[in-house]
């Protein structure tokens, strides 16, 4: 009789706990979704002022679990999105589809990236104009310095072509387009770092010449094409020489070459970071100790140095735009997959150059396009489907940045990522004391 009284309660009990979800669902059964209509910030609480932790896109969909009254800068319902966040009712309907799926995230995603029709404005009369009005009735501004955008589309007006781009109507004439590089790195298998790429000291974009024994007067075995990746089997005693195959050598000046360096103190054994190498112009994704890719960066040229740093990915952007004024003035538009780690200092693609190996950038660290796609896919703080931005926090910590040189190999904690150390730091000292 016990045992049947204890079930029956048990069945009113999850009766009672049905009918409580379904009272507090956000939505009818056959809502499996909701789409927004409009590119909308993401909160960590349900209020206007609550921290803003991402921005979906306009028609993504996900899935919502909560709702919370009217208020707090909301005129309608707070609606609780999976994986995390809230975001007001104003801004999305409510949908039968299913949410928006994730991408499959891989180290060995081959396939070429989409990033679109890029071209470099030239000319010292470029102009730029809001409508085809302006164009017709002269009503135009300086482009101003060096720029390069993307094609949004094309449209004619009075027989001429221009680009649609986020600064407005450019004449295609006055558009150099531009070809993307195709260079990548390579994912890593078996922990190992056996990898360099030819980069002839004398001339970085010729070929690297191989030898037959580890000395500039042994016989000449053949070469290899500049930023070819060779596999590094062994570095001759005195440093300067690597064999890169059963029998041919390489002067170690024309590699650059990939070296497996240990994480900095307090990371977790699968945690996912950058180690940037300056003197090399490498960078490798570590899990852990585990090197799992590497590929060649180009970072900070002269008086703009990309300088050494521990720092944690605090915002990833889809595409971001990147300004600076003054005596070096340019306007570089829709950069994708942009990662800021140490306030305007970024991991980002560059559609503008091929010049991977050599220190090119005005300080952030340059990418190619299907590298720096897929490290923004694989890296922290992950990016749910459909969300074009996303930010890292101390309750959801982006990726650790190391940027490292032969002359600061140890460089200091900063931002968020020198908070976090510094708290973990403490915990183990309690712990072990």
């Amino acid at each position: 009789m016990r045992t049947r009284l204890a079930l029956c309660l048990l069945g009113s009990a999850a009766t009672v706990a049905s009918a409580a979800a379904a009272a507090e669902a956000p939505f009818p059964a056959d809502i499996h979704s909701v789409r927004f209509i409009t590119t909308t910030a993401v909160r960590a609480t349900p209020a206007g002022t609550g921290t803003r932790i991402g921005v979906i896109g306009k028609d993504a969909r996900a899935a919502a679990t909560a709702a919370r009254p009217a208020g707090d800068g909301c005129a309608k319902r707070w609606i609780a999105i999976a994986p995390r966040g809230w975001a007001c009712e104003t801004s999305l309907v409510p949908s039968p589809d299913e949410p928006t799926v994730a991408a499959a995230i891989s180290l060995h995603d081959d396939a070429v990236p989409e990033i679109g029709v890029y071209g470099a404005v030239h000319g010292p009369d470029a102009q730029v104009y809001a409508t085809g009005a302006a164009i017709a009735a002269g009503e135009g501004r300086s482009v101003g310095g060096a720029s390069s955008v993307r094609m949004l589309g094309l449209t004619a007006v009075a027989g001429a072509r221009y680009w649609v781009t986020a600064m407005g109507l450019i004449a295609e004439s006055s558009i150099w387009p531009m070809a993307p590089s195709s260079f990548h790195g390579e994912p890593l298998e078996g922990g190992g770092l056996a990898i360099a790429w030819a980069h002839a000291k004398a001339k970085p974009r010729g070929p690297v010449v191989l030898r037959a024994a580890p000395s500039a007067k042994a016989a000449v075995t053949g070469e290899v094409s500049a930023r070819s990746h060779v596999t590094v089997r062994e570095v001759s005693a005195d440093g300067k020489w690597v064999r890169v195959t059963d029998s041919d050598w390489a002067a170690r000046g024309d590699l650059r070459v990939a070296q497996t360096v240990a994480p900095p103190t307090g990371t977790g054994p699968d945690e996912k970071w950058f180690d940037v190498d300056l003197d090399e112009q490498i960078l490798v994704a570590y899990e852990g100790a585990r090197p799992v890719y590497a590929t060649l960066v180009s970072t900070g040229k002269w008086d703009r140095r990309t300088p050494e740093t521990i720092a944690r990915v605090a915002s990833k952007l889809r595409t971001a735009d990147m300004t600076s004024t003054g005596v070096d003035t340019y306007s570089v538009g829709d950069v994708p997959w942009t990662m800021f780690y140490d306030n305007n200092f970024a991991l980002h693609t560059s559609y503008w150059h091929d010049g991977f190996g050599d220190v090119r950038s005005h300080g952030c660290v340059n990418l190619a396009p299907r590298d720096a796609r897929i490290l923004y896919q694989w890296s922290s703080p992950d990016v749910p489907p459909g969300w074009i931005a996303v930010y890292g926090d101390a309750e959801t910590p982006g990726s650790l940045v190391r940027v490292r040189s032969r002359a600061v190999p140890s460089p200091a904690f900063r931002g968020y990522a020198k908070q976090l150390h510094e708290t973990s730091t403490a915990s183990t000292s309690v712990a072990t004391r």
